[in-house]
């Protein structure tokens, strides 16, 4: 009776120190697990970001001619004259802008995050501007 006593103990204490050890260690994991990872500034990550970015703008002015042509010709005046006529336009069709900016996301987060200044197209500069 005296041994399994023992054996008794030695397992409920095996138990209580496993328990405290699974406790402690997620005590210390679920910060880290939380955190954000760090963000890629490499330049190899902000070139294609920038592609990408680009690559959508172009995709979203072939689906929507009109505003293709608008932005077209604004992007064809001089830069004083041009950032007026964007901030007009956008003034004008804030779901465009609304729009163009989900797709400028990405290059505008590498900007807060790694403050790299990337604008990939005249209009990704009025967007920025704006």
């Amino acid at each position: 009776m005296n041994a399994s006593v023992t054996t008794v103990r030695r397992g409920l204490f095996g138990m209580f120190a496993g328990g405290l050890l699974a406790f402690g260690s997620a005590a210390i994991v679920a910060p880290v697990a939380n955190s954000q990872p760090a963000p890629d500034c490499s330049a190899s990550n902000v070139a294609g970001t920038v592609s990408s970015v680009a690559a959508s703008e172009g995709a979203y002015l072939a689906a929507n001619p009109q505003t293709d042509q608008a932005l077209s010709a604004i992007a064809t005046q001089p830069e004083p004259e041009s950032q007026a006529a964007y901030g007009a336009f956008f003034a004008q069709n804030p779901q465009v802008e609304d729009q163009l900016q989900a797709i400028h996301q990405p290059v505008s987060a590498l900007k807060n995050q790694c403050g790299v200044e990337v604008t990939p197209t005249p209009i990704s500069a009025a967007l920025t501007d704006a």
